[in-house]
C-alpha cells in the first residue's frame, strides 16, 4: 500500500509494520459458491473453537494464577505446579487455535554439520533453567502462548529511555502484543537490567526469561532494529545461558502475525481457519553467544550477507552492544529474514498513521 510507504524499509524495500495480506487468485463461478460455503462452516467452526480456547485460558488463569496462590511460598513446588498446569493448559489452547502440530527445528549454522535436527526430542529445552534467557523475534501474541506451554517464563517489556526491562505475565503480554510501544516505565514500577532480572529469576526460581528485542511486533517478513538490551554483556555470555530461537508462521487465507488492528477479531479470525502452522527454529546450543565455544561473527561476514546493514553500521551496531549484534545475525541467518533500520518510534509513528486512517482509536502519541 502506497499510503504506508513511509514505512518501507529503504535498505530491503519490504514493509513490517503492514498485516500481511493473501495474495489474490483467479474467481469463477465454483470458486465463488465454494468460498462462499466455507465462510459460512468458518464462522460456526471460529465461534466454536473461539468458545473452547477462552474456556482452555480461564481454567490456565483459575488453576495457575488464582490456586496456584496457595502454594506461593513453597517455591520449588510452586514452580512444578505452575510449569505442569501452564504446559497442559496452554497446548490445549494452541490446539483449539488450530495449531495441532507445531513443527520444531534445532538448527547448525557451522559447516560441515547436519544443518537441521527435525526430532522433538534433540531440542535442548531441558537445560533452560530459572534466569536463563529466551531471545526471539515477535510476530503475534500466539508464540507468547507456545513460550508459556514450553518454558512457563517470565515474559518482559523493554524501555528505550532506560534499556531496562519489567518483568510481566503472560497475560500483560498478550495485551500489550501490537500496542503503541512504551518509551518509559509506568510511574513506580521496578525495571532491571538484564543481569538483574537474571539473578531475581534465579533466586526465586521463577523460570526462564524471554526477552524480545525488537520491543514490538513485525508482520514476520523481516527482522526490526534491535534495541540495545543486551549492552551491558561480553561474550561470551557467562552470566546465563541465552536460547535464541525463530518463529514463523506458514498461511494462505488468514496470517497468524498480528501488527495493528482489531486483536479480538484477529483472534476471531484466527480460530476460524481449519488449520494454523508454527515453525519455531532454535540454534544449537554450543553455537549460542553463551556457549564457551561460541564464534563471534564479524562485521565483514555479516555485509557480505543480504542485508541492508553497511558497513559502518554494523560497526556501530557492534561497538553499541556486541552480544545483541551477534545474536541478530544468528537470527537472520536461522530465519533467513533479512534486517531492517526500523524500530519502535517508526512502529509508534506508523500504528498512529494506520489507527488515523482506520478510524480506530489513536493515542496521542508522548
Amino acid at each position: 500500500m502506497e499510503k504506508y510507504s513511509r514505512w518501507r524499509d529503504s535498505g530491503t524495500g519490504i514493509q513490517p509494520f503492514l498485516p500481511p495480506v493473501p495474495s489474490r487468485n483467479e474467481s469463477n463461478f465454483f470458486k465463488t459458491i465454494g468460498k462462499a460455503l466455507s465462510f459460512l462452516l468458518k464462522s460456526v467452526l471460529g465461534l466454536a473453537k473461539f468458545l473452547l480456547v477462552i474456556l482452555a485460558t480461564l481454567l490456565l488463569f483459575l488453576i495457575v494464577n488464582v490456586l496456584g496462590l496457595l502454594l506461593i511460598k513453597v517455591k520449588t513446588l510452586h514452580r512444578v505446579y505452575h510449569y505442569i498446569f501452564t504446559c497442559i493448559l496452554a497446548r490445549i489452547a494452541l490446539f483449539f487455535m488450530g495449531f495441532y502440530w507445531i513443527r520444531t527445528e534445532r538448527v547448525s549454522l557451522r559447516r560441515g554439520r547436519v544443518n537441521t535436527l527435525k526430532s522433538r526430542s534433540t531440542i535442548d529445552s531441558t537445560r533452560i533453567k530459572s534466569g536463563d534467557v529466551i531471545v526471539s523475534n515477535w510476530t503475534s501474541y500466539v508464540e507468547l502462548i507456545y513460550l508459556a506451554f514450553r518454558y512457563d517464563p517470565v515474559f518482559t517489556e523493554f524501555y528505550v529511555s532506560t534499556n531496562t526491562l519489567r518483568p510481566i505475565s503472560l497475560w500483560t503480554a498478550i495485551m500489550i502484543t501490537g500496542r503503541y510501544p512504551e518509551l518509559n516505565p509506568p510511574s513506580g514500577v521496578k525495571a532491571y537490567s538484564i543481569t538483574e532480572l537474571s539473578k531475581l529469576a534465579k533466586s526465586n526460581d521463577m523460570g526462564p526469561i524471554v526477552v524480545f528485542p525488537e520491543a514490538t511486533t513485525s508482520n514476520g517478513r523481516a527482522l526490526l532494529k534491535f534495541n540495545p538490551v543486551f549492552k551491558q554483556l561480553s561474550l561470551p555470555v557467562e552470566d546465563f545461558q541465552i536460547l535464541i530461537l525463530n518463529v514463523k508462521y506458514e498461511y494462505e487465507n488468514f496470517s497468524p502475525t498480528y501488527t495493528a488492528g482489531n486483536k479480538f477479531w484477529h483472534f476471531i479470525r484466527l480460530c476460524s481457519e481449519f488449520k494454523n502452522q508454527m515453525n519455531v527454529k532454535f540454534l544449537a546450543a554450543d553455537e549460542s553467544p553463551s556457549s564457551s565455544s561460541f564464534t563471534s561473527i564479524t562485521t565483514t561476514a555479516l555485509t557480505n550477507t543480504s542485508t541492508p546493514y553497511s558497513a559502518a553500521k554494523a560497526a556501530t551496531l557492534t561497538q553499541e552492544d556486541q552480544t545483541g549484534y551477534q545474536i541478530i545475525s544468528l537470527i537472520g541467518q536461522m530465519s533467513r529474514l533479512r534486517k531492517t533500520n526500523l524500530g519502535i518510534q517508526d512502529k509508534r509513528d506508523f500504528l498512529e498513521y494506520y489507527w488515523e486512517r482506520t478510524g480506530g482509536y489513536s493515542r496521542k502519541k508522548k
